[in-house]
């Protein structure tokens, strides 16, 4: 990850907010065919679900025959209940790699963007509270909560074919991630925001052809 970009950066003489933005497209254009998948999957979990609560209810009392009748159902319409995480969890150690290049790489001190993002080693923090609050702290930055707001909008597209029952659990982990990231880098906000974006768009047109 530092090496790409700091490779943009010295080949093409750019500034690294604008490199940040170039390496999201990379990484949404190679977990791009993941992603389409992913979708894919969870609409086709939607499908069968109605199927999947008649095995529910016949094998209430019986656990074993209730995975044997499921995974037959899984088998049956070629899904994968993990396929939606994936993507996910393909970022993880790519979001916790670029936190740590943004926290210990000299390069990225100081190094400004635009506007009110002057580091992108810290959190772009615009004013502070008279108090803190757990996990969130006391300075109220902007990029986490737009970066909440593209969460938003690719959840709700995402819940769209998923069970009721599961929506709230995606609300919390949005909100959560607000608060999280509130005091991470904002170079760091700025890719997750920019890939959010771009993912959005991407699941829209997937949506729009299916």
């Amino acid at each position: 990850v530092l090496w790409i970009l700091k490779f943009l950066h010295k080949t093409f003489n750019l500034n690294y907010g604008i490199v940040l933005l170039i390496f999201a497209l990379l990484i949404r254009l190679i977990t791009g065919p993941l992603t389409k998948k992913s979708f894919e999957s969870s609409q086709n979990m939607q499908k069968i679900q109605p199927e999947i609560k008649k095995i529910q209810s016949k094998y209430k009392g019986d656990p074993q025959g209730l995975n044997r009748e499921t995974m037959g159902l899984y088998k049956k319409h070629k899904v994968n209940p993990l396929g939606g995480c994936l993507p996910i969890m393909l970022q993880m150690p790519l979001l916790w790699a670029l936190f740590i290049v943004f926290r210990t790489t000299i390069e990225f001190r100081g190094a400004p963007f635009f506007l009110w993002i002057n580091d992108l080693s810290k959190p772009d923090v615009v004013f502070n509270l008279p108090f803190s609050i757990p996990v969130y702290g006391s300075g109220v930055a902007i990029l986490p909560l737009i970066m909440g707001a593209t969460l938003m909008l690719t959840m709700r597209m995402s819940s769209a074919t998923m069970d009721k029952s599961q929506k709230p659990v995606m609300y919390f982990m949005n909100g959560f991630f607000v608060l999280l990231f509130n005091t991470f880098p904002s170079g760091l906000n700025l890719y997750y925001t920019a890939y959010n974006v771009l993912s959005f768009f991407q699941q829209r047109s997937i949506r729009g052809k299916s």
